[in-house]
């Protein structure tokens, strides 16, 4: 996934945490069970158009800020008497939550003029047995390119360049019979232009210093997850595995593919010690532009930073509630960008750790917020989180 792709991800993970902070009637946000601060009520109940802020903080394009117009065509909860409960009619068969369709138009701007605008929609059909995706949206992206070396070789000090990309994707995903599984198939298109500033001569994987490039494929994906919670887990496994074929009849300029397996998995030590551990691992095999290799994905590291054929990722990540309300975590993790040349390649495996701090913002939808501080290999960074960190 590319850094347009994450940061309208991004979008939607802020959209509970922000939507809190709109509201003036501070009576819906507290929780009658310990009268603390809380959301759940209202987002339970809330339905409709309302706006919503973008926070960025990721150090590969600076601080930024944006806002998004959503729709929630559905509100998160049924509505009852008490608040307390959900509706029967908003949980399917297994007792799971069915989560509401949304849309949205947002857009968001950084410190080193990124910026992207956009539209899309989530939607959730047939009781939960359909989940759809569409995404519409067009960035520009100021990055430096590091090399496909695993981040070690002679552009180990980074070339700036700008990527223009439009995109455009589809996705469809079907749960298989009442499991915790889903089969799905999606089509993703990249139409860029991009601009290196540099001097001199080029890399080798660079062919010009302006050129366009189209990127499409199709994949086909399997995903499995038993979590207790969709925003902050504390048990069960998210896992899933990922081909993506990219051809010329689908309206891709060089044809390869991406093949990509993850894992996360969350355990209740004892009450109230939390551990997760992540498990990431994607391949490429073609001919393929450079901004489609894999990169090392870890807070404290900055987007394209690491990037090689194959990229491992490896993660630990440890919370402490202290208090039913606040939650102190630490993390850290290693990873690996193989080199395009691994004979030559130096030792390339780079580690992060950090140290953050969560707030129980919606006890009914087992929700938490807070900030984390990750040092990676050359940059400390903030970053603002709601619910999981791994997305």
């Amino acid at each position: 996934m590319n850094l347009a792709i994450k940061l309208i991800a991004s979008t939607f993970l802020f959209m509970i945490s922000g939507a809190a902070l709109s509201a003036s009637m501070m009576d819906e946000f507290i929780d009658p069970e310990d009268g603390m601060f809380d959301v759940s009520h209202w987002l339970a109940e809330r339905k409709g158009f309302f706006p919503i802020p973008i926070i960025i903080t990721e150090p590969a394009v600076g601080f930024g800020l944006g806002a998004a117009l959503v729709f929630l065509h559905d509100p998160l909860a049924g509505k009852t008497a008490d608040g307390e409960t959900f509706d029967p009619q908003s949980v399917d068969e297994e007792g799971r939550l069915i989560p509401p369709s949304v849309s949205a138009l947002f857009g968001a701007y950084t410190e080193n003029d990124t910026w992207f605008v956009g539209g899309a929609h989530m939607g959730v059909w047939k009781n939960d047995r359909i989940r759809y995706t569409g995404v519409l949206a067009q960035a520009s992206v100021n990055l430096k390119f590091f090399g496909l070396d695993g981040g070690s070789g002679p552009t180990s000090n980074g070339i700036q360049f700008n990527i223009e990309p439009t995109i455009f994707l589809q996705q469809l995903k079907f749960r298989i019979k009442d499991s915790d599984f889903f089969a799905g198939i999606s089509y993703l298109l990249l139409d860029s232009n991009i601009e290196f500033n540099i001097f001199g001569s080029l890399p080798i994987e660079i062919p010009d210093i302006k050129f366009d490039s189209t990127s499409a494929s199709v994949s086909l994906l399997l995903d499995y997850d038993s979590r207790d919670t969709l925003f902050t887990p504390s048990s069960g496994l998210s896992s899933g595995i990922k081909a993506s074929f990219y051809r010329e009849a689908f309206g891709s300029d060089n044809e390869f593919e991406k093949y990509k397996a993850y894992a996360k998995y969350f355990i209740t030590l004892t009450d109230p010690f939390v551990l997760g551990l992540r498990g990431d691992v994607e391949t490429l095999n073609g001919n393929a532009p450079f901004y489609e290799y894999p990169f090392i994905s870890m807070r404290g590291i900055p987007v394209m930073r690491y990037q090689g054929e194959t990229v491992t990722v490896g993660e630990a990540e440890f919370r402490w509630n202290f208090t039913p309300r606040w939650s102190l975590i630490l993390f850290g993790g290693a990873g690996k960008a193989q080199s395009i040349d691994a004979i030559n390649a130096a030792d390339d495996t780079v580690f992060s750790k950090g140290v953050g701090f969560r707030y129980f913002i919606a006890r009914r939808f087992g929700a938490h917020a807070g900030i984390d501080i990750a040092k990676g290999p050359e940059d400390t960074a903030l970053y603002i989180t709601f619910g999981q960190a791994w997305y």
